[in-house]
């Protein structure tokens, strides 16, 4: 790879959708349980759409952004601290703050937009949620208290960028990547397990504190970037080994299918390590969409590469949209049954890709052009 080439990984854009599509499919019928209309949550989160479409976007960010860390190693001899967290700034920050102010601020004087068991929390928790959400923790604000309304799912955006806070410099400082990569799995994971033992034999005394302590470490899956970003390792130094198993057809046609069967029949099981089977299943996809030639998945074209684009604001916006929606749907235009469920999922997918693509080319694009200055390594389509 020539000095100034940029990094490409076709497909990836439609994986982004693909997960970004799952987190939503889940959140409906959470949030038509929430609103008190009929619905399948019982089954959808027994599958855990949502969760899944999480741990996805985990692995795929730690693979994308590890790699691209080793790039910029290999050629400057460094990583530029400063630009990388400019970088993450510029793309991640905008919306993050926007979505929460409007879920703090301003949703809250509709009464369309109330979420009835959640609303008696909302000023309860007020100014804990502020604190929390602004200084990038809403993963503990929402292992301690009630989630806030149309928000809920900045938990993983806070995750993302306090293991991104400290991951560049640990890889800067590495003099082997491969030995940084598991040694942070196995340290996490013993962490990790410690509490959970503590906790599971009444080490520890059992108080809501102690349960909001287990909840944040349970969900800080850090070690979901970590198998993506050892994914990265294996393609960056071709890894022949490693990657003629994760390239083999019969590797790839296993993973795939053994998703859907441990989401299914293993809901429940061992849900403190399932997440890694799942992290592992994903990286063979993520990296015979992306990198293997041979791949029978081959998911490159427009119509998918625009859906990626814009799929950090399907992310943020759809639930409040979905609340919206399913708040019209059921009070006003008195939809029911299966009619109701077409409307507020084909809705639900057209509503959000435009207020997305809306949000995307008018308020995210702005900062991404300004992000382009502090860009080390060049990625993406050009």
């Amino acid at each position: 790879m020539s000095k100034d080439q940029r990094v490409y990984f076709p497909g990836l854009n439609a994986l982004r959708f693909f997960a970004a599509l799952s987190v939503m499919i889940g959140h409906v019928e959470l949030l038509k349980s929430q609103l008190g209309i009929p619905n399948n949550y019982s089954l959808f989160e027994r599958i855990n759409f949502g969760g899944l479409g999480v741990y996805f976007f985990f692995v795929l960010s730690g693979f994308l952004i590890t790699y691209l860390l080793f790039v910029e190693k290999d050629r400057t001899g460094a990583i530029a601290l400063k630009e990388f967290y400019f970088r993450r700034i510029l793309r991640i920050w905008p919306l993050y703050y926007f979505i929460a102010i409007l879920s703090l601020f301003v949703l809250p004087n509709f009464e369309i937009m109330h979420i009835p068991w959640l609303q008696q929390f909302f000023e309860q928790n007020f100014y804990w949620n502020l604190v929390l959400f602004f200084i990038m923790l809403p993963n503990l604000a929402l292992s301690f208290m009630p989630a806030l309304p149309h928000a809920g799912q900045l938990w993983s955006i806070g995750i993302e960028e306090q293991f991104y806070l400290a991951w560049p410099l640990l890889i800067k400082k590495a003099k082997n990547k491969m030995k940084l990569i598991l040694g942070s799995i196995v340290v996490i994971l013993l962490i990790k397990m410690v509490v959970l033992l503590l906790l599971k034999f009444e080490v520890v005394p059992t108080s809501e504190i102690v349960l909001g302590v287990k909840k944040a470490i349970a969900m800080s899956k850090f070690e979901c970037m970590l198998i993506g970003g050892l994914g990265a390792y294996f393609l960056k130094y071709n890894t022949k080994r490693w990657l003629d198993i994760i390239y083999n057809k019969w590797v790839l046609i296993l993973s795939i299918t053994a998703i859907p069967f441990l989401s299914y029949f293993m809901s429940g099981f061992t849900n403190d390590i399932i997440h890694l089977v799942y992290a592992l299943l994903f990286l063979v996809v993520i990296m015979n969409v992306c990198s293997n030639p041979t791949s029978f998945l081959k998911l490159e074209n427009n119509v998918y590469n625009f859906l990626g684009k814009i799929s950090y604001g399907l992310y943020m916006y759809h639930m409040m949209i979905v609340v919206l929606l399913a708040q019209l749907g059921s009070k006003y235009f008195n939809f029911q049954g299966e009619m109701f469920n077409f409307y507020l999922y084909s809705s639900t997918l057209l509503v959000t890709i435009i207020v997305a693509a809306a949000s995307y080319y008018w308020f995210e694009k702005p900062f991404l052009k300004i992000k382009q200055k502090y860009t080390v390594v060049k990625s993406g389509s050009s």
